[in-house]
């Protein structure tokens, strides 16, 4: 298997390093991987995947979290983004009311700020239907025909809107939405004082978003020992473990089907080698003399 090359961070004194979490890679015990510009050749002990979860506050395209998260959370990082939504859940009365209606007749909500998460470009309002009205054409009773999804809810009493441009006040009691919506960001910028990282996405999030939570997914090498060098981050790394990381000689796998054929290989990879010296040391001396 040829070597793989993929983008990590590292913290100096860790020996935990954080692939971005569009890569992941193949990892085995004793395999033979380079750290960024570094010309030590670590070896890894095991790998693991796990899921970055974090609420966050946002403003704009900036999502501040609590906690230090340098060398975990990088740029060219992807999030799951979730956030809290609500629906309409009830008509509860009527406050006031313009104009003449008639039973059966649509009435559409105004206000508040919906969701276009989930698909929707225009977002989704509560919508409600004339059940009764009286000899006026004053309505006794309304019909909640759609939740809409809301980011955030109008103010209470909520007005909706017929289509001659009439309107009815009513009272309308908002919950969490059954449903939430997930949509992805990647990440910019990321950047901690210590105790709070702030991380810039690629764009920002729908507007009125002020809180929610988000899931990066990512793959995490474990070495056995301790990085000693600079800490650095998003850099290019290498791991290989079918051959050595400097002159790709095979090595022999556990349990190898066929030896023979991969000691060969060695030899002939080794003799060519000492064959190139040996040139070198013959023009060397020549040039001696």
């Amino acid at each position: 298997m040829k070597p793989e090359t993929f983008e990590a961070s590292i913290e100096k004194g860790s020996n935990k390093l954080y692939l971005r979490s569009s890569f992941e890679v193949a990892v085995r015990n004793g395999a033979f991987i380079k750290l960024g510009s570094n010309d030590v050749f670590y070896k890894t002990e095991s790998a693991e995947n796990i899921n970055i979860k974090r609420k966050f506050f946002a403003d704009g395209n900036k999502l501040t979290i609590k906690g230090n998260f340098d060398y975990k959370l990088f740029m060219g990082d992807s999030a799951q983004i979730s956030f809290e939504e609500f629906e309409a859940v009830n008509l509860e009365k009527i406050i006031d009311q313009t104009g003449t209606y008639k039973a059966g007749e649509k009435l559409y909500g105004q206000g508040g700020i919906t969701s276009s998460s989930n698909g929707n470009v225009t977002g989704e309002y509560a919508e409600a239907e004339v059940k009764k009205v009286d000899e006026n054409g004053k309505i006794l009773e309304l019909s909640l025909t759609s939740p809409g999804l809301y980011i955030s809810q109008p103010e209470n009493p909520v007005e909706f809107m017929n289509e001659e441009g009439n309107t009815v006040k009513v009272e309308t009691e908002f919950d969490y939405s059954s449903q939430s919506s997930l949509i992805e960001r990647n990440f910019s910028f990321v950047e901690s004082d210590g105790k709070e990282t702030v991380i810039t996405l690629t764009y920002p999030l729908p507007k009125g978003v002020v809180n929610g939570e988000f899931i990066v997914s990512k793959q995490v090498i474990s070495l056995n020992k301790n990085y000693d060098d600079e800490s650095f981050e998003n850099e290019m790394c290498q791991i290989t473990f079918d051959y050595s990381p400097v002159n790709g000689i095979p090595l022999l796998p556990p349990n190898s089907l066929d030896p023979q054929t991969t000691y060969n290989e060695a030899v002939i990879i080794i003799e060519n080698k000492l064959q190139e010296l040996d040139k070198r040391l013959t023009r060397m001396e020549q040039m001696n003399f």
